[in-house]
């Protein structure tokens, strides 16, 4: 059974009412690109979430990990970030905070200013389950929305992206994990999985991947094909969205053997039968205020690595 971990919504109290009830914080990283363009649209539409439907869609959500088969551990939101003066942060997103490895938590390194979100999971992780910690070298930088790590029948697979993370910081991972394959991809997305997901069969092969191919770089594009696996197109509605039209992030998706859950069924004409075609089967709830955060199922949730 694939074990997770996700964090639950904040609870409200006194003035606060709840996740984002003040709005959404922009956060950037160290380069242009790295900016979260969901949340800026959000900001210059003066978007609020509705805390009923956002906590309808976060039930969901549960209830569809656990008809996917995945055993889901629930960690209690961190008080000392459910404050009215400490609400600039995605502390939901448990998967930007580290990664869960054998007996370590990596903890991750935020280019954006996040890092209190890993300083607060870290502390429940570490303790819930009794991991050590990890700390990245001065100068690495590396947020986990940027990495796939992938443990298959042919083999570890490991995808990391560059736009709030550096190389020096996936390096030091792959130190640690030592995949058999170890793949950087440069794109326009601020984390890899608004741009990028892998795709693995019921036998628990990489087949396929499925990509915005035009906010990745042609080289990575080309590094991408030489893994000689299927490579499904979106179009940018699919991802982050194009000019004044902000994206479905259907893209953040949350893989496992024969499986993907996400926010909404794909509308980039014909990849829904493609992914049928090679025996995906999707599971499908809606996530509607996690988008103006820029994520939704991959972000939400974080596995645990044995």
């Amino acid at each position: 059974m694939n074990e997770l971990i996700i964090v639950d919504l904040p609870k409200p109290h006194g003035k606060i009412k709840g996740c984002w009830y003040s709005g959404y914080p922009v956060h950037k990283g160290n380069t242009e690109r790295s900016l979260n363009y969901a949340t800026f649209y959000a900001k210059e539409k003066h978007i609020i979430p509705n805390q009923k439907k956002l906590k309808i869609d976060f039930f969901n959500f549960k209830k569809l990990l656990k008809k996917a088969g995945f055993r889901v551990h629930i960690l209690p939101f961190p008080k000392e970030l459910n404050k009215e003066n400490n609400l600039h942060h995605d502390a939901v997103f448990v998967r930007d905070s580290g990664i869960l490895f054998k007996n370590y938590w990596i903890k991750a390194n935020f280019s954006a200013d996040r890092q209190q979100e890993a300083e607060s999971h870290t502390l429940t992780i570490a303790k819930k389950f009794k991991k050590k910690v990890i700390q990245l070298p001065s100068g690495a930088y590396l947020e986990f929305g940027e990495v796939f790590f992938l443990q298959t029948k042919n083999g570890s697979f490991y995808f990391g992206g560059l736009s709030r993370s550096n190389k020096k910081g996936h390096d030091f991972v792959r130190s640690i994990i030592k995949p058999d394959h170890y793949c950087l991809i440069k794109s326009e997305g601020y984390h890899l999985d608004t741009v990028f997901t892998p795709v693995l069969s019921k036998k628990n092969e990489l087949i396929a991947f499925v990509v915005a191919k035009d906010l990745i770089t042609s080289k990575s594009l080309k590094t991408l094909k030489k893994f000689k696996v299927k490579i499904i197109n979106l179009d940018l509605i699919d991802s982050s969205g194009e000019g004044n039209t902000l994206g479905n992030y259907a893209i953040n998706a949350l893989i496992a053997p024969g499986i993907m859950l996400n926010c909404k069924k794909f509308l980039t004409k014909g990849v829904e039968n493609e992914l049928k075609k090679i025996g995906v089967k999707r599971f499908v709830s809606p996530l509607t205020f996690f988008r103006f955060a820029g994520g939704s199922y991959h972000c939400l949730t974080n596995e645990i690595y044995k």
